[in-house]
């Protein structure tokens, strides 16, 4: 029997460094995949909603620090190439986390008929509803913000296109060269040309 060695590129992969496009906002790790960058959203905030509604039967700093930390965490931490699902997922997670908790949590819930119930939720929710754009914002902002800084290093930027040759001007035909005027005397009729001595005079036709 003959034992075969493990050729330097089948070792594991989490010793290789990872590509560009699968590290966080720092760094040079591997960064978390979509569903771990929800999940830190959810849970952290799911937990200060908790921790709020049994203080103080309400929404108030502790969720708000939770949610603004669990969504600007998670679109720190997201992979390069998944960063779409963390930028959009503040308004999801605080729909989820607000209205469970204020339905749920709520110390009169069972006293009350659903016409207070949704009164209950709407209320809390509108107090709560800047927090939620401005942490949306902050997302969108950071994600952006990857897309343009966190490239590619070894792309080659393609050719510029050859501009087209510029057309040859069409060459422009000679002008004619002006017919010499002829010498003209003092009196500025045109002057007679000299008779050749030698030139014979022609000859008349016979009748």
């Amino acid at each position: 029997m003959t034992a075969t060695r493990d050729r330097p590129g089948d070792l594991d992969d989490d010793t290789a460094e990872p590509a560009w496009d699968e590290r966080p906002v720092f760094g040079s790790s591997r960064g978390l995949p979509w569903w771990a960058a929800v999940l830190v959203a959810l849970v952290l905030s799911g937990v200060a909603a908790v921790v709020d509604m049994n203080r103080a039967a309400a929404l108030g700093g502790v969720y708000t620090g939770g949610y603004v930390l669990g969504c600007v965490a998670a679109i720190a931490l997201v992979r390069r190439r998944n960063l779409f699902g963390p930028m959009v997922q503040p308004p999801l997670i605080f729909a989820v986390t607000a209205i469970l908790a204020l339905a749920w949590l709520s110390p009169d819930k069972g006293q009350s008929g659903l016409k207070e119930l949704l009164i209950t939720v709407a209320l809390p929710l509108t107090s709560t509803f800047p927090t939620m754009a401005i942490t949306t914002a902050i997302c969108l902002a950071i994600g952006i913000a990857r897309i343009f800084t966190q490239r590619d290093p070894d792309r080659e930027e393609p050719p510029k296109a050859a501009r087209p040759p510029k057309e040859r001007r069409q060459a422009r035909e000679p002008k004619e060269p002006r017919k010499q005027r002829p010498p003209r005397d003092e009196a500025g009729e045109p002057a007679k040309r000299p008779r050749d001595p030698n030139r014979k005079p022609p000859r008349k036709p016979r009748p």
